[in-house]
């Protein structure tokens, strides 16, 4: 989505970054005490991560640099970016800050991100963690049939809306909470 659709929607707050430089990067900003937003450009324009700090931690959020922790092991790029200089830059920000910090790093696209969180495991660069597949017939999965919106999160389900099914829904249906068009929303 571009900075133009985004105006005008009362629950996104845009970030200004006026905090200066959080450790190796250059521009972030403080939401509270220990907690931080930091600017990652690459993935998109507006790609930003968050660090909390707690008990001599940092615990790194971030959803688009590296999509499993493999990638970051391997200091490999997401496949899907808007700049390539700019990912890059972002990604050896965070292999940098991983390797100076001890920092639980928490992907939202793979299992691991859970699983380093609730274990507190601080990611080794030099010592990456066994990957474990699970064994799954994803030919006899079912879908749930809920679709997310990739702005503020709005779920919708069938089961809320007469059980209509979001593939049914007009090509020209749009979030009810942030007005983004159903062709952006992602399967749950």
């Amino acid at each position: 989505m571009s900075a133009e659709e985004l105006q005008g929607i009362e629950n996104l707050v845009p970030v200004a970054f006026t905090d200066g430089a959080y450790y190796n990067f250059p521009e972030s900003q403080k939401i509270c005490d220990g907690v931080y937003m930091v600017k990652a450009k690459g993935h998109t324009n507006g790609n930003s991560l968050i660090v909390a700090e707690d008990g001599g931690l940092f615990y790194m959020f971030e959803a688009d640099i590296t999509y499993v922790d493999e990638a970051l092991y391997e200091n490999k790029l997401s496949i899907v970016f808007d700049d390539l200089p700019a990912a890059r830059e972002t990604l050896e920000r965070v292999r940098a800050f991983v390797r100076n910090q001890p920092t639980v790093y928490m992907g939202t696209h793979t299992p691991q991100g859970y699983e380093n969180l609730e274990a507190k495991r601080v990611m080794d660069l030099d010592n990456p963690v066994e990957t474990v597949f699970a064994e799954v017939d994803f030919s006899k999965a079912q879908t749930s049939g809920k679709y997310v919106c990739p702005v503020c999160g709005y779920v919708y389900d069938p089961a809320d809306h007469g059980g209509v099914a979001f593939e049914d829904l007009p090509d020209d249906w749009v979030c009810p909470r942030c007005k983004v068009p159903k062709a952006k929303f992602n399967r749950a």
